[in-house]
């Protein structure tokens, strides 16, 4: 079964590199969402486990978003991904898939 990844971010292009570098992985599949009405849709027509977060995304819009997900979706893990290339990519939604409850910031893992 494909985890899947919801990729949440304001700038198209990068949202699309995410998307592809993660669904070149077999075992999972991204849903890109360029708005919180996109990521809310998203989330309530899919089992959505990781809920990644890209550049473009003010700090009062995320600090929103993450306390919706926790109170609509608390299964739900949220990562901060704001660079860094693939490799750290990678090793972020494996690090979240086996850990419990993960919002990761820029400067600060936080297990929940």
């Amino acid at each position: 079964m494909q985890i899947n990844i919801a990729v949440f971010g304001k700038n198209k292009e990068i949202v699309e590199t995410l998307n592809r570098v993660i669904n070149n992985n077999v075992a999972w599949k991204a849903f890109c969402a360029f708005t919180q009405t996109d990521l809310e849709e998203i989330l309530k027509q899919n089992p959505i486990k990781i809920v990644l977060y890209s550049s473009g995304i003010g700090e009062e819009e995320t600090i929103l978003l993450e306390n919706w997900l926790n109170e609509n979706y608390p299964n739900v893990k949220q990562i901060h991904h704001y660079g860094g290339g693939s490799g750290l990519l990678l090793c972020e939604i494996n690090s979240a898939l086996s850990e419990g409850k993960v919002i990761q910031k820029a400067r600060k893992n936080h297990l929940i």
